[in-house]
């Protein structure tokens, strides 16, 4: 079952890269709706929500990434150099969890707030 895991994870890690990047898109969207309540007082209460809880998603996703790859005794992360200078600033799982976790904590906060009743 280890190495089943493991191959699992090798076979899934060229996907997390473009994974983390939708999970940056959905926290800069609702930023951005977040942004456009404050100054416009436009009504994306529920958009800001829902884009917290899609930025949650991906930050407890990439947590149990995170512990998954502990178990299996390997070291997780996104290398975010350039393989061709043969450059690797590794980025660990649970930092970009943690990243989106905040970044879902700040839009549930406002997002709720901005709902009208």
């Amino acid at each position: 079952m280890k190495d089943f895991m493991i191959t699992m994870m090798a076979g899934m890690m060229p996907y997390m890269k473009p994974l983390m990047w939708l999970g940056v898109v959905a926290a800069a969207l609702g930023l951005a709706l977040l942004i456009l309540h404050v100054i416009f007082r436009a009504n994306t209460g529920g958009w800001v929500l829902l884009a917290g809880r899609i930025t949650l998603g991906f930050a407890i996703f990439f947590f149990g990434c995170q512990i998954a790859g502990y178990f299996l005794g390997a070291a997780p992360g996104i290398n975010f150099g350039d393989f061709s200078k043969m450059e690797f600033n590794i980025v660990p799982f649970w930092h970009i969890g943690a990243g989106f976790l905040a970044a879902a904590l700040v839009l549930g906060f406002f997002g709720g707030r901005t709902r009208e009743a």
